[in-house]
């Protein structure tokens, strides 16, 4: 039981922080999108890009694949956080050392609110586009990744 509450966490936990969708353009290029949540995400982002190409790679029956292009597509978001409402209650005679409770919605008092903050965020994005091949139609080299060996786990090597 315990196991299956840690797997089903891993997943949520994995999958909120960046996802990654491809699409085909031809028989041997594809697209590849993948998106994060926040500024630290932008190295998850080109894992989950790259992983997502592999598999991609693999599932079409080719063993290597070539970058063409590569877009930064990040976004600069600027949200407003509305400041707090404080109450400010005067104490009452009878309740100068006594409990606060229901004090909160007691009429009568000032309040104050607290400035708007304004926060900017980043949204990790990127596009790539691949060409696929197959073993013998390119020659191993920088720049062309071997999909084959990127999905092999790294204990099992």
């Amino acid at each position: 039981m315990r196991k299956g509450i840690a797997a089903l966490a891993c997943v949520v936990l994995l999958t909120g922080c960046a996802s990654a969708s491809s699409t085909m353009l031809s028989d041997d290029t594809a697209l590849i999108s993948a998106e994060g949540n926040g500024a630290s995400d932008r190295d998850r982002v080109v894992r989950h890009v790259l992983a997502e190409a592999a598999r991609l790679t693999n599932a079409n029956g080719y063993r290597y694949f070539v970058v063409l292009t590569a877009d930064d597509l990040s976004q600069r978001v600027t949200l407003r956080i509305p400041g707090r409402v404080l109450y400010n209650q005067p104490p009452r005679a009878a309740e100068a050392f006594s409990t606060y409770a229901g004090r909160a919605y007691a009429t009568g008092g000032s309040t104050y609110q607290t400035p708007d903050r304004i926060e900017e965020r980043v949204r990790p994005a990127m596009d790539i586009m691949i060409r696929m091949y197959r073993a013998g139609e390119i020659e191993p080299a920088e720049g062309v990744f071997d999909a084959t060996a990127m999905s092999t786990p790294a204990g099992a090597r």
